[in-house]
């Protein structure tokens, strides 16, 4: 069954919200409530878009860094604290404007585009930037399929861009900056 509500459904994006804030109350606490809302998040926007995994990757130095992972397999495909060089992802290529931040078939891309060995296999990808209210770039959030998906547009980049915002202001709690 598809998760997603009809293209008409002018209510989506509200919906969406309501989700988002259910899971994500304000804390200022830190530890386990952050990390289990910030899974809460992840966890809904892999299933609504159902996608293989999505994460949060914090930019570290010329890393980016793996933090926070929901992944539809027990033993996810990649691990918190694991990482690649920023400047060989897809994450990076979408800052700057060089590659969409919804790519529905990796695939026939990878090469042209010159990304690494470990993008073989992956199918869709959609990923938006990770910004404090400052404006302070923390890193991204992104999620993948093993299979092309066509049907990923633009209303799931806004569904995406929420939950960065989100996971953001999750962050910032953490960090006692809100």
């Amino acid at each position: 069954m598809d998760n997603k509500t009809s293209p008409g459904d002018t209510h989506d994006l509200e919906i969406w919200a309501s989700r988002m804030a259910a899971i994500t109350p304000d804390i200022h606490t830190h530890g386990n409530l952050t990390e289990r809302s910030i899974a809460s998040l992840l966890r809904m926007v892999r299933e609504q878009l159902d996608l293989e995994v999505v994460f949060v990757g914090e930019f570290v130095d010329d890393h980016r860094v793996f933090r926070h992972i929901s992944s539809k397999a027990i033993d996810a495909i990649i691990k918190p604290g694991q990482g690649h060089p920023r400047i060989e992802s897809i994450c990076q290529r979408i800052l700057d404007g060089r590659m969409p931040c919804v790519i529905p078939n990796v695939t026939p891309i990878r090469t042209s585009n010159g990304l690494p060995e470990y993008y073989h296999g992956m199918g869709a990808h959609v990923g938006v930037p990770v910004r404090f209210t400052d404006g302070r770039l923390y890193g991204v959030l992104c999620g993948f399929s093993f299979e092309p998906r066509a049907d990923l547009d633009e209303r799931d980049v806004k569904r995406l861009e929420m939950a960065a915002k989100a996971a953001a202001r999750l962050l910032a709690q953490a960090e006692g900056r809100e």
